[in-house]
């Protein structure tokens, strides 16, 4: 749930408060996750520095691309960015002698900091929850700061923005790297985590569920995201028994959500407390 939060808040950077589309974020997250597979296997790195060498990746490539594809529009920006996904996956598969083709990359080392390997599951939890709450910190800092205000100013209305000054293809470049980075991170402690990893793991509906978890939450609040992403990841534990009926019920939770809770189970959550905070008040 930690690792997803950490993509869910890193890409609410991006749509939530910048406004770009993007139906391609798992890509990132598997350049993570085989860099830091890839060096520790084949080339015994240390995981901090396949984890640098991951964020290094993972925010060159999205500066390549972000710089054409983030002046494309809506569906087309959407578009793009899915096919970019695809694109990732697709070389994941084919690359055998590197990745381990569609049969995966294994025996994937315990994360170790300093000689210390962290192959206790309790340890690693607190590892991610540090991570994790260290991301959260810096992305609200982010959208308070005044950088945070330009993004917003950018997702009103960015030929607005334009006219005030503000270098949007720059600005939208980098907080397009800045959530590839947060990708990249997660992608490596996944693969720490499950010690396997494969091209399915990074697919389309990586990516659609992503985006699931922004719109479930609660677009554009930080908090949102990561509560969307820790309900849909703790969804299929409750209705194990229901499993074959997952996509149904994640489905037909996210349309409820959208036709009656548009602000997401964030913005629900806030009325609540300011219905009970009002009727305490009289």
């Amino acid at each position: 749930m930690g690792i997803y939060v950490l993509l869910a808040v890193g890409l609410d950077l991006l749509m939530g408060y910048t406004g770009q589309i993007s139906v391609g974020h798992a890509a990132f997250f598997a350049i993570g996750a085989y860099t830091t597979g890839i060096m520790t296997t084949k080339c015994e790195w240390g995981a901090l520095s396949a984890l640098l060498l991951g964020i290094i990746l993972s925010s060159g490539i999205a500066w390549l691309i972000g710089r054409a594809v983030l002046a494309l529009k809506e569906y087309y920006l959407a578009m793009a960015t899915l096919a970019f996904n695809e694109i990732v996956v697709t070389l994941l598969t084919g690359l055998e002698w590197l990745t381990g083709g569609g049969s995966g990359l294994r025996d994937i080392p315990a994360f170790s900091i300093f000689g210390t390997s962290l192959d206790n599951t309790t340890h690693y939890y607190y590892l991610v929850l540090g991570v994790v709450t260290l991301a959260i910190f810096v992305s609200f800092k982010i959208v308070r700061s005044p950088y945070g205000l330009t993004l917003s100013a950018i997702h009103s209305d960015e030929m607005a923005a334009s006219h005030f000054g503000v270098n949007c293809k720059t600005y939208k470049t980098n907080v397009f790297m800045l959530v590839a980075a947060y990708a990249s991170v997660a992608g490596s402690l996944f693969s720490h985590y499950m010690g396997f990893i494969a091209p399915d793991d990074f697919g389309i509906m990586t990516s659609v569920n992503l985006l699931v978890m922004l719109f479930l939450g609660g677009i554009g609040t930080i908090l949102g995201p990561a509560l969307g992403a820790l309900f849909l990841k703790l969804l299929p534990e409750v209705t194990y028994s229901f499993h074959d009926y997952q996509l149904f019920i994640e489905g037909s939770i996210l349309v409820i959500v959208l036709v009656f809770i548009p602000r997401g189970l964030y913005g629900l959550f806030q009325d609540l407390g300011n219905a009970v905070f009002e009727r305490r008040l009289r």
